[in-house]
C-alpha cells in the first residue's frame, strides 16, 4: 500500500494523469474555454466603447491602441490556456513509450 501511494506521488510530479483523472481535467478544459469566451466578448465590447468615444471626440491621436493592445495580450493568454496544447502525460502516453523502448 505504502508502494501505492509512492507511485501516485511520483506519476504527479512528473505530471502524468491517471485515466480517473479526465474527467475533472475535460471539466476544467470546457470551464476555461467558457472563460475565454466571455473575456473575449468583454473585451471586444471594451474595444467598440473605446473607438466610439474617440470618434465622438475630436478624434486625433488614436488611444484606443492601447486598450487593443491590453484586452489583446489578455485575451490571446486566457485563448491559449484554454485551446492551447496541454502539457500533461496521459497514462496512454506512458503506454505507448514503453512499447517501443
Amino acid at each position: 500500500m505504502a508502494e501505492e501511494s509512492v507511485d501516485k506521488r511520483t506519476t504527479a510530479e512528473f505530471g502524468v494523469d491517471k485515466a480517473d483523472d479526465a474527467r475533472e481535467r475535460a471539466i476544467q478544459r470546457l470551464k476555461m474555454k467558457q472563460d475565454f469566451k466571455g473575456a473575449l466578448a468583454g473585451g471586444i465590447f471594451a474595444i467598440v466603447v473605446c473607438v466610439v468615444i474617440w470618434a465622438l471626440g475630436d478624434g486625433g491621436y488614436f488611444w484606443p491602441i492601447w486598450v487593443i493592445l491590453g484586452v489583446s495580450i489578455g485575451v490571446v493568454t486566457q485563448g491559449w490556456k484554454a485551446y492551447g496544447p496541454s502539457n500533461r502525460i496521459s497514462e496512454a502516453d506512458v503506454q505507448r513509450e514503453m512499447e517501443k523502448g
